[in-house]
């Protein structure tokens, strides 16, 4: 089933990269050595999360330089340092300088991958990324040794890093990729090669970056670079067309008339229930969005060589990740959390979801959609004309853009600009959230997750 068994490990190839020389590690990333030759295996980026043992890998960023916390990242206990300046060795510990030390970090990422003997699966999408890592992470895991990425460290230097730390004597690694402008994929695949690449959905992202939704098609469309190495593709059927480059026998479709589908599904507060050829399978996650997540990981466990239908139980006891279409039940009304972040297709997905629910005072809280450069006040708009064609208690709209939505849609709402503001609207509001299905939805930079503990507050406050 393509799977990696344990035995294909040679004892001596686990030993060395679980317990890498400096020596060795130097030669990897091309770089000059100086200090003792200790061993290693863990990478880090971020001094304040060293807890003794990693190497400190001193990057460059828009707002900080690694290389002002290396005397930090020493004291707290990192054995190593790999750095583009000169820098004097304390006693035990070593240093290895470079030119760059992002083009290490991808180095030694390239090498840990070239040894990795299990199945890669690379996820990309314009939307429902974290989720579909996770739903195939958690399903795999009951057939195998599995590693993800953690969180959604999908990026140039986070999905590099994440491989660093990868465990090989796994079978499958799940690799979630990232991407703001075209590419960006192409420069992830080169290092990460995955067996199977899936594509969960093209919409509306990044438009900062990407400029329009064809940059965006052919952004994800990168993860088949490399077309000499064979690999399978899962994609949506609905934009099979765009990538017909590919070998149709490499691909499986799914969705409507797509090679895995379903006949129907019901979704209420307690989860997801999809139907495809005469099986049901049950996810405990609210969401229109994670219809298409589990046929995508369907496809990916079709690939693989497995029957989905016997990943029934798995999926039952699935969880999300805190902040994505998360139903937490509190006294007086009830929070679906998904403020984790936004853009037009997972903004689309919540509100149509918030509308399958049996709920009579269905109440949003909708934080502005970042990142969309000049088709941000047009893109929220048509959030606007989303809401009207559904009926809701009352919408309070949060953003600079998004007064867009509020100035369009028709129902009861609130409007502002300041998130303390939007505080202060709540509060004094809180009376018509009792009894309540609350949503909460916006980009990251929106900082949502403090209403979050203002509903706490308030909810207190409603059972005195």
């Amino acid at each position: 089933r393509g799977v990696c068994p344990h035995s294909h490990f040679s004892v001596k190839l686990k030993l060395f990269i679980m317990n890498l020389s400096a020596l060795n590690l130097s030669k990897i990333v091309h770089g000059d050595f100086l200090g003792d030759n200790l061993r290693t295996s863990e990478f880090s980026i971020d001094s304040r999360d060293i807890k003794g043992g990693e190497v400190f890998i001193a990057l460059k960023g828009s707002k900080f330089d690694g290389h002002d916390f290396i005397k930090e990242a020493f004291e707290k206990g990192a054995i190593g340092v790999i750095s583009e300046k000169d820098i004097s060795v304390p006693k035990g510990k070593f240093v290895i300088k470079v030119s760059s030390s992002l083009e290490a970090l991808r180095k030694i990422a390239s090498f840990k991958r070239k040894i990795f003997k299990g199945k890669v699966i690379g996820v990309t999408g314009s939307a429902g990324k974290t989720t579909t890592k996770e739903l195939i992470a958690h399903m795999l895991s009951k057939v195998g040794k599995t590693y993800k990425t953690p969180g959604n460290l999908n990026s140039q230097i986070g999905l590099p890093l994440a491989i660093a730390n990868a465990p090989i004597d796994v079978n499958f690694w799940v690799l979630e990729h990232g991407a703001s402008k075209r590419g960006e994929i192409r420069k992830l695949i080169e290092i990460t090669r995955p067996h199977i690449r899936l594509i969960t959905t093209i919409g509306e992202e990044h438009l900062e970056g990407f400029g329009n939704i064809e940059n965006v098609i052919w952004g994800n469309g990168e993860m088949f670079c490399g077309l000499n190495n064979y690999f399978n593709a899962v994609i949506p059927h609905k934009i099979y067309n765009y990538y017909s480059f590919l070998p149709r026998t490499w691909v499986i479709t799914f969705g409507k008339k797509g090679d895995i589908f379903f006949d129907e599904f019901i979704i209420n507060d307690r989860g997801v229930t999809l139907y495809t050829k005469g099986e049901e399978f049950f996810v405990p996650v609210p969401s229109v969005g994670m219809v298409e997540n589990l046929l995508a990981s369907f496809g990916v466990l079709k690939s693989l060589g497995y029957d989905f239908k016997h990943f029934k139980g798995a999926l039952r006891d699935f969880k999300s990740e805190k902040g994505r279409m998360e139903i937490i039940d509190f006294r007086n009304f009830k929070v679906i959390n998904d403020a984790y972040n936004a853009n037009p297709p997972s903004m689309r997905n919540a509100i149509k979801s918030l509308n399958k629910f049996k709920n009579e005072k269905k109440i949003l809280i909708l934080g502005d959609m970042l990142e969309l450069g000049e088709h941000s006040k047009a893109l929220h708009r048509k959030v606007g004309e989303l809401l009207n064609t559904f009926k809701f208690y009352t919408v309070f709209f949060y953003g600079k853009d998004m007064e867009e939505a509020y100035k369009v849609y028709k129902g009861k709402k609130f409007y502002t600009s300041s998130r303390i503001e939007l505080i202060n609207l709540v509060k004094k509001n809180k009376k018509i959230l009792k009894g309540g299905l609350i949503l909460l939805k916006g980009s990251r930079g929106m900082k949502l997750e403090e209403i979050m503990e203002v509903l706490r507050g308030i909810d207190n406050e409603l059972s005195c």
